[in-house]
């Protein structure tokens, strides 16, 4: 006789276990991940080492790796941030591309001769603004008429990046350096609107990630507005059943989802390509990677950090990998088999598996 599995949900979610169960699943998802790696034709032990070695083998690729973290701890809050309140935004590389532009137009008109403790701020601070904007465009319909913000952020990506794009190619604009008589560049920004760098090419760019991944935390685990986010997560009815205005908390959450990937944003500006370059800022497809890393995470902020530094070593990696035959198409896999053994755990943590009593067997006497 079959045994029968009862599915039971969970009453109390422990955190303890949420993080026995990220793990083990990020184990799972390395094993499973071995497949692709082998049906390539590549020794999963060899990629694996070769990805702990381009990453932590030396001061130079530690640097990069840190470098390629801060983007992406950024959009992974902005993907955490809208997901917790089950709005389903996939804007941030979009909103990434518009902070991008911001920050560069802010930098470029405050010029030289500023300090930078004031000019970097600054830059960060207009990037951050310009991704809140491009949110409130679907923001506002979002929560006065129910749009889809599936849709919706996926037509402002689009839009996004073409105004990037015509920006620099398409344009004589205020971003584009009209010195270059080559290929169309983007006009550098001042020095003293750059990330200060230490230890090497690590710039400061990953302590301003890490502070806002902790206040991020702080404000959604003890804040008021904290709280009313996890309950419109949860029911938005019953929010607004208890007086919470959820209009007005979903424009608050997408603006502050934008803002943090319009930093995203910023910092590659700053950090990065030090102008509005758009295929460097394209390439590296940080938006959606930030929502691979928030998943991964399990939308907690506290996590993300570790887990964007994970990944941001697999991409990393890329050029080491593909000196020993291992193919972008590969790592791409690789990151989708981590994606889904992460999502399939998360099931494990709200619900429980137990045997059901088996069924009672029938009456074979005949009813009279």
């Amino acid at each position: 006789m079959i045994p029968r599995i009862a599915v039971e949900q969970r009453v109390v979610p422990s955190g303890g276990r949420r993080s026995a169960i990220l793990a083990c699943s990020i184990l799972v998802g390395l094993l499973a991940g071995s497949l692709p790696i082998l049906l390539s034709g590549s020794n999963p032990w060899d990629v694996y080492r070769e990805i702990v070695s381009s990453t932590l083998g030396s001061v130079r690729s530690f640097h990069e790796t840190l470098r390629a973290t801060t983007p992406l701890i950024l959009t992974a809050l902005a993907a955490a941030v809208a997901f917790r309140m089950r709005l389903y935004t996939i804007g941030a590389e979009g909103q990434l591309y518009i902070g991008a532009i911001a920050a560069s137009g802010a930098a470029l008109a405050m010029g030289e001769g500023h300090s930078g403790i004031y000019v970097v701020p600054l830059t960060l601070l207009a990037g951050a603004a310009g991704g809140a904007l491009w949110a409130l465009v679907i923001a506002v319909p979002r929560a006065y008429y129910g749009t889809d913000e599936v849709v919706g952020t996926l037509m402002l990506n689009f839009i996004a990046l073409h105004i990037m794009n015509w920006l620099i190619f398409g344009s004589v604009s205020y971003w584009r350096d009209r010195q270059n008589l080559g290929f169309p560049g983007g006009k550098l920004i001042p020095e003293s609107a750059r990330l200060h760098q230490f230890w090497g090419r690590a710039d400061i760019g990953i302590f301003v990630a890490v502070v806002t991944a902790v206040a991020l935390w702080l404000y959604l685990r003890w804040s008021p507005r904290g709280f009313e986010w996890r309950v419109i997560g949860d029911s938005d009815r019953a929010a607004a059943y208890a007086g919470m205005n959820v209009r007005r908390q979903v424009i608050v959450g997408l603006a502050l989802s934008g803002a943090l990937a319009g930093a995203a944003g910023a910092t590659q500006i700053a950090s990065v390509t030090y102008a509005l370059e758009p295929r460097a800022i394209e390439a590296g497809g940080l938006g959606f990677t930030g929502i691979v890393v928030a998943a991964v995470a399990g939308l907690n902020p506290r996590v993300i950090v570790p887990a964007a530094f994970v990944i941001a070593g697999i991409t990393t990696s890329g050029p080491s990998l593909s000196q020993i035959g291992v193919s972008p198409a590969t790592i791409i896999a690789l990151e989708g088999v981590l994606l889904l053994c992460v999502a399939g755990g998360q099931f494990f943590h709200h619900f429980t598996l137990r045997r059901a009593p088996a069924a009672p067997a029938p009456d074979p006497t005949p009813a009279r």
